[in-house]
């Protein structure tokens, strides 16, 4: 008895052993199994939430009841005034526009002598160069070296063996020029003046005259007084007859005979041609 007692406690110790092992493996295992059970609680609630980030939306605009109406008949914005000007502009060239079908108006006329210092260079030239430039003016000085020509611009200097080809661009139309310095005869009362001129343009030269201006030392106008030439007679379509003409290349003589005083103290003279082109 005393032996089979000790064997069976033996075996319940054994038993009771076994049993614990295994309840502790289960606790392993499930703690294995869920190994983030508090601390990862923990840490998950620390993470802020991404709806907490969001900014709330702005408050809805409320509209004003209590906006101004425009009455009837009442204008968005002021332009009477602007209308009133505009009218003034329409009125003043309706005005213009009536007195030039009229024929009662008229351009305003321009002092001659300020006409006589704006002097338009003729393009009577026309220079081609290496570069493939072309240059049009009127060539007022030629050497071995080079030309210098007139342009709208200015005065251009050019070396020659930058030049190709030089061609005559006149336009048709007429220009009288004086051949010499005209000569001077000075009496007590008068001076007579005497001159050549000739048509160096393309055209006929119409109702052609030579005008003098006698100044003082003062560059005072002391006389002034013109001639029309004698030249070729023609019939123009209007039926009117003038000998007043001069054809291209041709030239003529003329003769001014101006009245002083005996006081008169001339110090230089100028000189100027006009001249019409009619049909």
């Amino acid at each position: 008895m005393t032996k089979l007692a000790i064997l069976l406690f033996s075996f319940s110790v054994i038993n009771s052993q076994e049993q614990n092992e295994i309840i502790q493996q289960d606790n392993t295992q499930e703690e294995i199994i869920n190994p983030i059970s508090a601390s990862d609680s923990l840490q998950i609630k620390g993470v802020p939430d991404s709806l907490d980030q969001i900014k709330p939306l702005p408050e809805v605009r409320k509209l004003d009841t209590e906006l101004k109406k425009l009455e009837t008949g009442e204008d968005f914005f002021e332009f009477k005034s602007s209308l009133d000007i505009l009218k003034q502009q329409v009125d003043s060239l309706k005005k213009v526009l009536s007195t030039y079908e009229e024929g009662k108006g008229a351009l305003p006329n321009l002092d001659e002598e300020l006409l006589n210092l704006i002097k338009i260079p003729q393009l009577r030239h026309r220079i081609e160069l290496q570069n493939g430039t072309i240059v049009n003016g009127e060539i007022i000085e030629e050497n071995d070296l080079g030309i210098i020509i007139q342009t709208t611009i200015g005065q251009l200097a050019i070396e020659k063996d930058k030049i190709v080809n030089i061609k005559e661009d006149l336009p048709p139309m007429a220009k009288v020029e004086l051949i010499d310095e005209p000569f001077v005869d000075v009496y007590p009362n008068k001076e007579e003046i005497t001159g050549s001129i000739k048509n160096i343009g393309t055209k006929r030269a119409d109702f052609v005259r030579v005008i003098a201006n006698l100044w003082s030392p003062e560059t005072n106008l002391i006389k002034r007084d013109s001639v029309f030439i004698t030249g070729k007679n023609v019939k123009y379509y209007s039926g009117i007859k003038s000998d007043a003409t001069l054809e291209p290349g041709s030239s003529t003589k003329f003769k001014i005979v101006l009245t002083l005083d005996e006081k008169s103290d001339v110090a230089y003279r100028t000189y100027e041609v006009k001249w019409e082109s009619f049909k």
